[in-house]
């Protein structure tokens, strides 16, 4: 059962010429900035302040939490539409094994947040402990989206970045920016293929969490797959992937699908 409570790996638009060194600089970022205390902080005795891929099988498998809740948060001006979170929906339901359910547990208001330009991963992750308010309980497995206005500190161009293992964050304002106009696709799409990917990090792609069946891993990238059209390929981030975005939304690719149903999911 897949419910929207209520209506409503780092993604960037580079050129290719810089697209290395900007995923050398953050690939951290993107995959693996997961640093923080651990212990669970404010959310309990479940450690919400792994790395992106520590809790792969958690999310994929029902073996010890057969639900999951995605706490959706936003900032004023730049709630995520209908259409982008029902992309979500599906990739999720599609993926994991929750027979008990999965739900979109969007906030009935926005953050109260003075504007800010650019957030650092550092201060993402201060204003999830600030407004984050569901946390891994009993069977059911909790993760934390929200969605910004400003820019990613130091990269002006990322769209959206896992920074810890069931949280991430989308740069919707830039988004906004870069939709909708002649030859651009559409937000939502946009807004579910950022979603998409970013989960797959947290979902432990690729070799980032689960093992790899057989070697996909585009290692000058990070934790990306070798698979250009695969959802987890690196230029999915770029300007020049965006283009494709008119033809439809990237799906994972074989070789990644084999990861997750290897680690439990589907």
């Amino acid at each position: 059962m897949l419910k929207l409570a209520s209506p409503f790996s780092l993604l960037r638009l580079r050129p290719r010429a810089v697209a290395l060194a900007a995923s050398l600089a953050l690939a951290g970022a993107c995959s693996g900035d997961g640093t923080g205390p651990g212990g669970g902080g404010t959310g309990g005795p479940y450690d919400h302040t792994r790395a992106p891929g520590a809790s792969a099988r958690d999310l994929l498998t029902s073996t010890t939490y057969d639900s999951l809740i995605v706490e959706i948060q936003y900032v004023q001006g730049f709630q995520p539409t209908s259409q982008g979170l029902q992309h979500l929906r599906t990739f999720l339901g599609a993926r994991l094994n929750k027979p008990l359910g999965i739900e979109l547990r969007v906030a009935s208001s926005p953050l109260a947040l003075q504007p800010q330009a650019t957030y650092s991963a550092a201060q993402v992750r201060s204003l999830e402990q600030q407004h984050r308010t569901v946390y891994t309980s009993g069977r059911t497995l909790a993760t934390y989206l929200v969605f910004l206005n400003g820019e990613f500190a130091g990269s002006p161009n990322v769209l959206g970045i896992a920074y810890n293992n069931t949280s991430m964050a989308i740069f919707e304002e830039k988004i906004v920016q870069n939709t909708g106009g002649l030859n651009q696709p559409t937000r939502a799409t946009v807004e579910g293929t950022v979603a998409n990917h970013e989960f797959g990090h947290i979902m432990g792609l690729v070799n980032n969490g689960i093992a790899m069946q057989t070697s996909h891993q585009d290692t000058q990238h990070g934790e990306h797959c070798d698979d250009p059209n695969c959802l987890m390929y690196y230029a999915v981030r770029t300007t020049d992937f965006l283009s494709n975005l008119l033809g439809g939304m990237p799906t994972l690719d074989q070789d990644c699908l084999d990861d997750l149903r290897a680690a439990g999911g589907r």
